[in-house]
């Protein structure tokens, strides 16, 4: 019985002649040499390569045909592949008949055929177009700004560009490329095996520190069974430099500002202390001038007011203006005294809420009738040093403002129209506690938020403008600090940030 093909065509591609014409047409050089190594096949592309025709070549070796020299090395390959039955794979150069010298790749192995006989197998890859892009390659890589270097895995450097070759400080040779190379392996852990990209600095014998780019293709096949890694090497030390100038100049700009911005405080605090000067002056002038008179004033009218109480004479509301006007006068030089005195705080450990709320109920009876005041307390009964005196004037304050902005003044007298309320809270904030005002009154433009803290400014038609800047003094005494926010028809939010430890201002 005849044995059957599973394969259709496979029957016909076992005929040598169907063989040889398939070998003949293959765009590769292949030979078959047997154990003498004198030649038993040649494919069409291998005669054209040695310019002899197939039957000049069969039975004779590469003796024959070659320089001495260059068949001694082929013929030695031979036998070493047909002796050790291991492959080969070496870059020869094939030289015709003509004298034309061809770069190849030659793989050769050793079969042992069915009838006994060994052979050896060979081809040919023409490398001469590779050679061609190759030298292309190591002109552009002569030129190009960027030192490239080829290591093989095993640390041999295949090939290394001048300009790599300066950054090893003129000796690629020997020790110094490789000792590059280390230094760079310490700075990335995955150099140069894997692809990665990396900055450095690069230093090579006797030359100076450069900052360099580092590129590596990772390990490569480039032609045999060694990988190689293709490493470039950009130096940036002038674009690094201009960016330590740039930092530099940067940080001289951001120090111009802040001495700037210094000189202006003292510029600003130098004026601010004329000024309280002149204040301290004017204060203690008011105080002796009319302290004594609105004495006598307000005990005068006290007794007046005493002997004409009964007699129906109709004069209580002059005596309420009188009254009013005292009191009026007597808060501007309370305020003024507030402001310009420098007396040392006289801080006590107290609870601050239950002090608080004392202060409230004590004050609100005080504020107009359409003033509703809500008090949270969020201190859970903590105990805070402070200057009991000099912030009870502080709070005071707040109340008044608040109260005054919302019901509003007229002509000199108070609207008490609308819903008016005044939220007063306190909390723990970070590192101490915080007293908020908050309250629903007309708020306050960018231009008198920004001016608020001002001595002697005021939108009011009476007052010293001195009520929002004595307050603020009061609370940097204590180490703390006031905060403000307000937007036109928003009302105004007073914050009063207290540390929960003695860190007062000792002025």
């Amino acid at each position: 019985m005849t044995e059957q093909s599973n394969h259709p065509g496979r029957g016909r591609l076992r005929d040598p002649e169907v063989l040889l014409s398939i070998l003949d047409k293959l765009p590769s050089s292949i030979f078959v040499k047997d154990e003498d190594l004198n030649f038993v096949y040649s494919n069409d592309l291998h005669c054209a390569m040695i310019g002899q025709s197939e039957g000049a070549l069969l039975g004779k070796c590469d003796a024959d045909f070659y320089p001495e020299e260059n068949a001694k090395a082929f013929l030695a390959n031979d036998r070493a592949v047909i002796d050790s039955g291991k492959t080969s794979i070496v870059e020869e150069n094939a030289i015709s008949a003509a004298g034309v010298t061809t770069p190849v790749l030659t793989r050769k192995a050793r079969l042992d055929a069915p009838d006994g006989k060994t052979y050896l197998i060979g081809s040919n890859t023409d490398l001469t177009e590779i050679k061609k892009r190759e030298d292309q390659y190591k002109v552009l890589t002569e030129t190009v700004p960027v030192g490239i270097v080829q290591i093989r895995e095993d640390g041999h450097i295949v090939f290394s560009n001048p300009l790599f070759i300066a950054y090893c400080g003129g000796d690629v040779s020997g020790d110094a490329g490789l000792r590059v190379i280390e230094k760079l392996q310490e700075t990335h852990p995955h150099f140069p095996g894997q692809a990665c990209r990396f900055e450095t600095d690069i230093q090579g014998l006797g030359g100076e520190p450069r900052a360099v780019i580092v590129i590596s293709s990772g390990w490569l096949r480039v032609g045999g069974d060694v990988r190689s890694a293709i490493i470039s090497v950009v130096d940036v030390s002038a674009m690094t430099e201009l960016r330590r100038v740039n930092a530099e100049i940067s940080r001289l700009n951001r120090e111009l500002a802040e001495n700037v911005k210094k000189l202006k405080e003292a510029q600003d605090e130098l004026i601010k202390k004329g000024k309280m000067e002149q204040l301290g002056q004017l204060t203690a002038t008011v105080a002796h001038e009319l302290r004594n008179p609105l004495g006598a004033v307000r005990t005068s009218a006290y007794l007046l007011e005493r002997k004409l109480k009964n007699h129906n004479l109709g004069v209580e509301a002059q005596f309420e203006r009188i009254n009013n006007g005292i009191n009026r006068c007597d808060n501007t030089i309370t305020q003024l005294l507030d402001f310009s005195r420098t007396r040392s705080l006289n801080c006590q450990l107290g609870n601050f809420d239950e002090w608080l709320a004392q202060i409230i109920q004590d004050e609100v009876p005080k504020l107009p009738a359409s003033v509703t005041v809500t008090l949270s307390l969020g201190l859970d009964d903590a105990h805070i040093p402070f200057d009991p005196a000099r912030l009870q004037r502080a709070v005071v304050n707040l109340l008044s403002n608040a109260s005054e902005a919302m019901v509003g003044v007229a002509g000199g007298s108070k609207v008490m129209t609308g819903d008016h309320r005044l939220s007063v809270s306190t909390k723990r904030d970070g590192g101490g506690i915080a007293i908020s005002f908050s309250d629903n009154g007309p708020g306050m433009s960018p231009d008198v938020l920004q001016r608020i803290r001002e001595p002697l400014f005021t939108t009011k038609s009476f007052g010293t403008g001195l009520g929002i800047p004595a307050v603020e003094q009061i609370v940097v005494q204590h180490g703390g600090r006031l905060d403000v926010t307000s937007a036109p028809g928003e009302g105004a939010t007073f914050v009063i940030w207290l540390p929960d430890e003695q860190k007062h201002d000792a002025a």
